[in-house]
């Protein structure tokens, strides 16, 4: 009984919050609405501009990291220092990231280059987000690569050509995991569009916020989210399919490579000056925050727009509401596919190709009678962040000793104490890993909130969206003295949490 109700409660939970409302979405979207986008040339335009942004970030970022990971292969001062700060866009809010990029390269912005609207500034958020992710696959694979190219070069391969005939191939899953997801990431991003783009380098998912908010086009808006889901899908399953045919064990994590004192400080100049500069944004973001007191206390006071105490408020509030949920259907998913469900196993990556505006638009028409109730705004909450938790748990739990684990049933412990006493110590440093996960993804969720808040419930995201919405300079200042906030309200209730090393994949 303890293997199957699991499964059954987390089936009954994406059922409510994903299957029916997607079918409602799909129901709508193939009747009057897809024949309205086909005969659209303009939607034409906004789905090959955000396939092209994909593929241009999945490139940029693969460059990228591919030179960085070999850089990595070598020990240099502040090495681990940096490999840990890769990971730190994984925590940061998207409009914390959109306000930084205006705060160095927007219209008011500390370089006096103004990059808004332009191709250029989506691409370098693509990379700030996802270089980190791209980078640690690689820095894992590298190890594996050694022997194989030793050993073509035994037999008489030149450099070149033992790296293009076997060093590639043995590459190519990292390389088609890290481009596949940063290219699902891209082509479906909204916050970073929506605010840094303009209207010319709109994704099609800001284009489906657009629909709803000014126009209610139903219609339009769930055949546009049915393209993006078409598109999302065969990616993602051409993605299974290679890391199927080309999938590798890999050996034991290797340590870096010692160099000379003289090398190992120009790498480390090199390597940190790039970090510098991609993360340049975010120290704009902080100067400029810091640099305008009065903002801060503006913003608290919010007499034209909501005041920072009841946004900071509701982040918290519905946080901690949304981890009611997240923790034991994030628990039960990861235990259920653990023990063989493989059918939940496929379906629980719906939630991580499924957009939070789609959700949003997909639980207004399943659900009317509870528009503007906290039910259908917890249940996105919860939709969207209850796989971070999930794909944490999941490597622990297949690494658990099963030698442990039968030791214990063979001294009388039952499946309820074998779970408490023995499972449960060792999942902890990764349960709390992806609950910091979680909620620092609850904590800045910005598409599902637009598309389902009510004017009371505006949440950090939307008190810095309000304010970027107004022309003037004070209202922009507001938007990045709560973004430095929110920023450390995100990045504060991560390290509190984190208690282990999170999995790559």
């Amino acid at each position: 009984m303890l293997l199957r109700w699991p499964a059954g409660l987390v089936w009954a939970f994406l059922g409510l919050a994903l299957l029916y409302p997607l079918g409602r979405i799909l129901a709508l979207g193939l009747g009057e609405g897809l024949g309205l986008a086909w005969a659209n040339p303009y939607y034409w335009g906004r789905l090959a501009w955000s396939l092209a942004y994909g593929l241009g970030s999945s490139l940029l970022v693969v460059a990228l990291a591919l030179p960085l990971a070999y850089a990595f292969r070598y020990r240099f001062p502040g090495r681990d220092l940096l490999l840990s700060l890769a990971t730190v866009p994984f925590v940061l809010p998207t409009l914390v990231v959109a306000l930084g990029f205006l705060a160095l390269v927007g219209p008011r912005g500390i370089l006096g280059v103004n990059l808004y609207g332009t191709p250029w500034i989506l691409l370098w958020a693509s990379a700030f987000y996802n270089l980190g992710l791209v980078l640690r696959m690689l820095v894992a694979q590298l190890p594996t690569l050694e022997a194989p190219l030793a050993a073509a070069r035994t037999l008489g391969a030149s450099p070149g050509r033992a790296y293009w005939r076997v060093g590639l191939p043995l590459l190519a899953p990292a390389l088609l995991a890290g481009g596949g997801l940063t290219f699902l990431y891209s082509f479906s991003s909204f916050g970073l569009p929506l605010v840094l783009g303009g209207p010319r380098y709109a994704t099609l998912e800001v284009e489906v916020y657009g629909l709803l908010a000014y126009r209610l086009a139903f219609p339009e808006a769930t055949a546009l989210i049915l393209l993006q889901l078409a598109v999302s899908a065969l990616v993602t399953l051409l993605y299974l399919s290679a890391q199927t045919r080309l999938s590798l064990s890999l050996s034991p994590s290797a340590p870096p490579k010692p160099l000379s004192p003289g090398l190992a400080g120009r790498l480390a100049v090199g390597v940190w000056l790039f970090f510098l500069a991609l993360y340049a944004p975010l120290l704009a973001l902080l100067a400029r925050a810091l640099a305008a007191p009065e903002a801060w206390l503006s913003a608290w006071r919010g007499q034209d727009f909501t005041p920072a105490p009841l946004a900071l408020w509701n982040t918290l509030h519905f946080a901690a509401l949304s981890l009611g949920v997240v923790l034991p259907v994030g628990f039960l998913y990861a235990y259920a596919v653990w023990r063989g469900a493989r059918g939940l196993d496929l379906v629980g990556l719906l939630p991580l190709m499924v957009s939070p505006v789609a959700v949003g638009l997909g639980y207004l028409l399943a659900y009317p009678a509870l528009g503007g109730s906290l039910v259908i705004l917890i249940g996105a909450y919860a939709l969207l962040s209850y796989p971070l938790l999930a794909r944490a748990l999941l490597p622990s739990l297949r690494a658990m000793p099963k030698t442990v684990l039968e030791a214990a049933r063979v001294l009388g412990a039952g499946p309820w104490r074998r779970l408490w006493r023995v499972e449960w110590p060792l999942l902890r440093p990764a349960f709390f890993s992806g609950t910091a996960l979680a909620l620092a993804a609850v904590v800045g969720e910005f598409g599902a909130t637009l598309v389902l808040r009510r004017p009371e419930w505006a949440t950090l995201s939307v008190a810095i969206y309000e304010r970027l919405g107004r022309p003037g300079a004070e209202p922009f200042a507001e938007a990045l003295a709560l973004a430095a906030l929110l920023a450390g309200l995100a990045g504060g209730l991560f390290l509190l949490l984190d208690r282990g090393p999170r999995p790559l994949g």
